[in-house]
Order: structure tokens, then sequence, then C-alpha cells
């Protein structure tokens, strides 16, 4: 009987229309992490160990549990499940901790019965597809579980027994164990061919729309461009390959995006930064600088936005749990461009560290009445409202220490959203060219009011508020004004170049020093203390420095002074300078040496 019923539910699926097939329609989703065991106990019969009050132990939750709550995620409005791995785990603990995560697999072909079965997997499809919903899989190509018979009986299809000593060597982190997990040699051929195979069994089982794959660093990146490229076969066109790439460097996200051939990766830099600005108060040009970098993505809307996940602090305890700090950051992450993915329980405020305990891992609460749930709720039917919101090109508009503001924009819609970091009112008002906007527009959430004339838009917001304007759609009114920013945003020099003057406040630098302003970009020479790249800055006075040096309009850069003196390379203390390229006003940046005690 239970094979006859897999057999039907199967034969259902494969009669259903397949998911979207354009890589472009991932824009219009909202993902939502579920991390099976955490998430909610549908059938109790399948507990094994289960102590809700062990953070390191089994708390019940099922796949039948997460069939029971799908009516939840509806109504808050979730466009698609991230499902943490469901494959057969080590059955015992380990040392203190019981493999509830899924991630120390025994065997890849079988799903775990503490999480359900397979033909309970197959009615989540089915029941997705339903609501046209879409499926992630989590896939752990990496490593197996401690222990696993499979590597016991395969020695060769691993690396040697040694863990990683050192985290900055990367032959280090590809080549050897994490924590002692069983560690795959993936450069083999045999090992290729064995996650081929997985995933292609998989794709044909469950026809999931993508799959999270885990470990990226840790995996040589000939093994992913020959795994992406089976999936996304056995897949088709739209089959989404997200990589889990833990690094906050935007250039090395770019070239393992490139080389790996993945179609989409978790955007870590914007991560780190909306930590930085959100969580930590600091300055809000590291938004726009961060943003300026989209330029050089193959697609920065195809990246996967979150606030956190199960490896990492809980975002409203990187917040102090304040909720007017979490909440800026939720209505960031949804009105940005990207694929905004939620992590379960960010809705409800779920809080707690990862370390020394994960804390951060605790069981769902479902609350639909919840402020916060609401407020969620709210942001994402207004994304799943406005084109623009969901697919549309950011442009920064206009950035301080305090407020940030951009636009989405499409040829048929545009949508400007205006953020006050700080804890005081602001008074806001900034160039907005876009002739033919209504002269007055509320936002979409709260009770701000814009005025537009005269080529600027004038707003006042609360602290810790923000506001969301749309104008309404009108066909092409905007085809304009988007080509315009299309142009520039592809070849940042189209609106031309802009000379400005670095000046440097200096006191009690050593006589002899040699003053530098590196920083982000090649003119400014790309971070590097070389004196041959760097900008030399030359001394005009007992403590004044300047440096001249040509950017593209609008550009928004970071850099920082360091000086050379005896073979010493002494950095500027503080925070890197955060500035735009102004096509007006004064030319003049300055800076201050502050020597801190």
């Amino acid at each position: 009987m239970k094979k006859t019923i897999t057999l039907l539910l199967m034969a259902v699926l494969a009669a259903m229309p397949l998911s979207a097939k354009s890589m472009q329609d991932w824009k219009d989703q909202v993902l939502y992490f579920v991390f099976i065991d955490r998430f909610s106990n549908g059938d109790t019969g399948n507990d094994h160990a289960v102590d809700t009050s062990d953070i390191n132990g089994f708390h019940g939750g099922d796949i039948a549990g997460l069939l029971q709550r799908l009516n939840y995620l509806e109504n808050l409005g979730v466009t698609g499940i991230w499902l943490s791995p469901f494959f057969t785990n080590r059955q015992e603990r380990f040392f203190k901790h019981q493999p509830y995560h899924g991630y120390w697999v025994h065997d890849f072909w079988s799903v775990d019965s503490r999480f359900g079965s397979e033909e309970e997997l197959l009615e989540l499809r089915r029941r997705l597809r339903g609501s046209d919903m879409k499926l992630v899989l989590d896939m752990v190509v990496n490593h197996m579980g401690y222990d696993a018979p499979f590597a016991e009986a395969n020695p060769e299809w691993f690396n040697p027994p040694l863990d990683i000593a050192d985290w900055n060597d990367s032959e280090q982190l590809i080549n050897r164990r994490i924590f002692g997990l069983p560690d795959f040699a993936s450069h083999k051929p045999v090992v290729k061919t064995f996650f081929r195979l997985v995933a292609r069994h998989w794709i044909e089982r469950l026809q999931p729309d993508g799959f999270r794959l885990d470990a990226v660093k840790h995996v040589p990146l000939d093994f992913w461009r020959d795994f992406n490229a089976s999936s996304q076969a056995d897949g088709g066109p739209g089959f989404l390959q997200l990589g889990e790439y833990l690094n906050g460097d935007p250039k090395a996200t770019l070239a393992v995006w490139k080389e790996g051939g993945f179609n989409s990766l978790f955007d870590f830099p914007l991560y780190y930064t909306m930590k930085d600005v959100f969580a930590d108060g600091a300055d809000m040009r590291r938004l726009a600088s961060r943003i300026y970098f989209d330029r050089n993505y193959p697609d920065a809307g195809l990246l996967a936005t979150f606030l956190d996940n199960h490896d990492l602090d809980r975002f409203i305890t990187s917040c102090g749990n304040d909720e007017s700090k979490y909440r800026l950051a939720l209505a960031f992450l949804l009105t940005a461009r990207g694929i905004p993915t939620l992590n379960y329980g960010n809705e409800q405020g779920l809080a707690g560290a990862h370390n020394p305990e994960p804390e951060n891992r605790r069981s769902m609460l479902f609350d639909t009445g919840s402020g916060l749930f609401r407020f969620t709720r709210d942001l994402i039917a207004l994304r799943k409202s406005s084109p623009a919101l969901r697919r549309g090109l950011q442009c920064n508009l206009h950035a301080d220490a305090t407020i940030y503001a951009f636009a989405r924009l499409m040829p048929d819609q545009m949508a400007v959203v205006v953020i006050n970091n700080g804890e005081q009112p602001q008074q806001i008002d900034f160039a907005l060219d876009a002739s033919g906007l209504p002269k007055v527009m509320d936002s979409k959430i709260g009770s701000a009011r814009a005025i537009v004339r005269q080529g600027r838009l004038q707003t006042s917001l609360a602290g810790k508020s923000f506001a969301v304007f749309i104008a309404d759609v009108q066909t092409g009114h905007y085809e304009k004004l988007f080509r315009h920013w299309q142009r520039r945003f592809f070849d940042e020099k189209a609106w031309g170049s802009r000379t400005v003057t670095l000046k440097l406040k200096a006191s009690y630098l050593p006589e002899k020093a040699k003053v530098f302003f590196t920083g982000n970009f090649p003119e400014l020479g790309d971070w590097s203390t070389d004196g041959r790249k760097a900008l030399p800055m030359q001394k005009i006075s007992d403590d004044e420095y300047t440096a001249t040096v040509k950017m593209p309009l609008a550009r928004v850069f970071e850099g920082k002074c360091f000086y050379r003196s005896e073979n010493q390379t002494v950095w500027q203390p503080g925070d890197n300078l955060i500035a735009g390229v102004a096509d007006s006003g004064s030319e003049y940046i300055h800076m201050d040496w502050k020597n801190l005690d």
C-alpha cells in the first residue's frame, strides 16, 4: 500500500505544471527557511529522544508539522520554502549534540524517519504546487556525519583525516575536515559522479525548484561547476543553485559566483553591512557603498538577502533586542533588491546568539496576532504588489550618516524608500530626477508624506522610521528615466566625471612620513599600501595634506589614509571615509587624523 501511495503521488506531481522556468521569476519570491526539527511537531509517533528543553537535542519537528502549518506560511505571504536537510542522519548523539539539524548525513538516498517519510515529502511538494509556492532543498556535499558507515567502507572517497587548523588557509578549508566530519575528496571524478546522481535522484522524486548548496567555500570550484551544470540540466533553466559562500568581501563573492557556475549566492557582504548600520548604528553611507558594487555582479537581483540564519546570531539579538532597529532592518530587507530569505521565526522576533550554545535555534513560535508578524506580513504584501520593489533597478538617491534613500525603478513604476536610522526626527530633502511624479505622495506603510517639487523630494521622518513612496503604474511613463539610470548602472562613466580634492588635517605625524590615501577603486589604489598604487598626498602645510583624483559622478567610494615611515605602515585611526562624487557643490572632501588614546 505504501509503495502504491508513493507511485500515485509521483504520478500526480508528474502531471502538474512545473514551476517558472526563468531565473528572473526568482526576483518575485520571498523564501522562508524551515528548520524541520525546530518548526512544528505534527507526528509524535516519529519522536526520538525529544527534549524541548535541550538546545542541542531533538525538539520533535517534522514534515507532518510543516504540512499542518502551511496555512500559517500562506498567511504570512512567503512564496517558497527552503527546507533543511531531511536525509538519514547519524542515529545517536555525538558527545552532547544530537543530529537534529540534518547536516550529519549517513545516507543521501533516504529520508530520516525522525523527520518523516518520503510520502510526506511528496505530499508537501503537491501542496506547495497547489499554492504556487516553491520548494528549495538543502544539499550537503562537503562531508558526511561522524562514523558514517559509507565513509568507513569507502575511505578512498575522502580526504585524509586532518582537521582545519588555519581557517585563513584556503587549501585547508577545501581539503581538511570541519570539526572532524569525514570530508569528501571532491576533486575526484567518482565523488563528482556520486553527487550528480544524488541530485538527479531528488530532482526526479520531488521536482524541487532549486537547491540551497551548503558550505561552498569548503568545496573546490571545479566540483561546483560540474555539479551546478548537471543539476541545471536536470532541473531546467530556472532551477535555483543558491550557494552559501560565507564571505563578506563582494569581490570574492563575485569571483565564486562566476567561477563556480552558480546562479545565486547568499549576500553575505550585504548582511554584514546591514548588521553594521542597523544593529550597530554605523554610517548609512555604508549601505550606499555596498549597493554601488551591484553593477559588478551578473545580476544583483538574484542574490539571496537575509538578516540571519541557523549559523548566525539572531538579528534582533544583534540589535540588543531593540525592536525599532530590527523593524528598520526588516523594512530594508523587504524593499531592497535581491531574493529576501526569512529564517524561521524572523517574523516573530525569535532571539538568541549562536555561541556558546545555539540559542538561535530555539523552537518556533506561532502568533499571527503579534505586532512583528503583522508588520512582516504587510511588508511582504507591499513587495508582492509592486513590480518595482520586486524587480526594479536599485539606485542610490541620497545617503548621509543616518539617512539612506534609494529608488527601485522600472519603465512602468518607481518606488522610493527613505530610511531614518537616527534616533531623532529628520527633515529630508534630496534631488529626485523624476518628472511626472505626483506632487504629494503618502507612504504605503506608516503616515509619512512626501512633497515633490522642482526636482526634489522633501519629507519628514521620525527617529528609527522609514517610508515607501510608490507612484502609480503608468505604462512606459518612466522608460526614459529607467534607461538613463540603466546606462549609468552598466557604465559608471556615462554621466561624466569630476575631479575631487581630498584634504587631510593631521598633526604630529612623523616629519618624514609619506602619506597616502587608498580605497576600493583602481583610481584609489584598490586598498593597496604599495606607494605605486595608492594615491599620494602632498603636504601643503605643517598639518595639512591634499590629493586630487578624477572619478565618475555619483560614485560612492570608501577609503582611508595611511603613512609610511621607516618601513612601517600606519593606518589612520577610526572608520573608513565613505563619500560620494557630487555633480555640484564643493569638490572638497575633508578628513581628520585623530590619534586615538
